[in-house]
């Protein structure tokens, strides 16, 4: 039988306070009206289990990867993908390639079907918001060049996956 249960809290549920990222934490899972409900308590909050509960245990409260990284403004490049549409050189051409990738990924890019440029294999793409077609031509970039993209975008390499 599998349950749904909640991940941990943000904050804890006796005094909402935030819960400490990296420290230790209790977790409670009670049931009323046949719902699970699980609760997440600050150590110092701590009383032992509410009366009723069906189980406690204690955790480690987890870091958020995604703290301190900046949040992807996927309109903001597809607005700056639009200026690299117009006339881009062979750099451009690259950058424009790994921006349709990006906002592939973030959905705001949809591949229209596959086609040939100058007999290269290209992307046909429509904007979500049903702006296009583009056509962006395919491009074999090294590891070097798209850490290089992702740097500049980002500024540092892992930040791309956000």
């Amino acid at each position: 039988m599998d349950y749904n249960i909640r991940p941990i809290s943000k904050n804890c549920s006796a005094t909402g306070e935030p819960l400490v990222p990296g420290e230790l934490c209790w977790s409670v899972l009670t049931e009323t009206d046949g719902k699970l409900s699980r609760y997440d308590y600050s150590m110092a909050a701590w009383e032992g289990p509410p009366e009723g509960s069906i189980g406690h245990w204690q955790c480690l409260v987890p870091v958020d990867a995604d703290a301190g990284k900046p949040k992807i403004d996927a309109d903001s490049l597809f607005d700056y993908f639009i200026q690299l549409c117009e006339s881009p050189n062979k750099t451009e051409q690259d950058y424009q390639y790994v921006l349709a990738l990006l906002l592939l990924r973030k959905r705001r890019l949809i591949l229209d079907g596959s086609i040939e440029i100058d007999d290269l294999p290209a992307m046909r793409l429509i904007g979500s918001g049903g702006e296009g077609p583009f056509e962006v031509v395919e491009r074999e970039l090294t590891d070097d060049q798209i850490t290089q993209f992702q740097t500049q975008l980002f500024g540092s390499p892992t930040e791309a996956a956000a």
